[in-house]
C-alpha cells in the first residue's frame, strides 16, 4: 500500500507556505473606507489614488497623485519601492506611477485640485487629452509639479 502524501510533498507544503507568506500585499484601495496618509480625507473617486509601498511591504495610501507627490516631497524617512497610480481609464485598478503617462491641467478634476490624470497608455492619455486638454507630462516632470 502507497502512503497518501509522499515525505517530499510533506516537506514542500510548508516551504511553498514560507515564501508566500513573505512577499508583499497586493496593494488594494478599499474606497470609501482607506484614508489619504497626507490630507486625511477619505479616498472615494475610483478615477484616483495612489499607493507607496516600501520593501518590507508596508503601504500608505493617498486620495490623489498629487496627495502622494507631496508626501514624497515632503517626507524622506519613507523609502518607496514602488509607487502605484489609478489608471483614470480604468477605475480602481493601479499601475506602475513610473511607466504611466499623465494628463496635467485642463479639465481634468483630481480631488485635490492638482488637476492630475494618469493613464497606462500614451494612447489613452492623448484620447483624453481631446477631451480634457492639459499637458501630456510623464513621472519625472510630476515630481517637479509644485502641488
Amino acid at each position: 500500500m502507497k502512503p497518501l502524501i509522499s515525505s517530499a510533498y510533506i516537506f514542500l507544503i510548508p516551504l511553498t507556505l514560507l515564501f508566500t507568506s513573505c512577499s508583499p500585499e497586493k496593494p488594494v484601495i478599499n474606497y470609501g473606507k482607506d484614508m489619504c496618509h497626507l490630507c486625511k480625507m477619505t479616498i472615494m473617486d475610483k478615477k484616483f489614488g495612489a499607493v507607496m509601498m516600501n520593501q518590507k511591504g508596508k503601504q500608505i495610501k493617498f486620495d490623489s497623485g498629487e496627495c502622494m507627490v507631496s508626501y514624497m516631497n515632503s517626507d524622506k524617512e519613507f523609502v518607496a519601492e514602488r509607487c502605484l497610480i489609478t489608471n483614470y481609464n480604468n477605475p480602481g485598478v493601479l499601475i506602475d506611477a513610473g511607466k504611466a503617462f499623465y494628463l496635467h491641467g485642463g479639465e481634468v478634476r483630481s480631488p485635490m485640485g492638482g488637476q492630475l490624470a494618469p493613464f497606462e497608455t500614451r494612447k489613452d492619455a492623448e484620447e483624453f487629452q481631446q477631451q480634457l486638454g492639459g499637458d501630456l507630462v510623464l513621472w519625472a516632470d510630476v515630481l517637479q509639479i509644485d502641488f
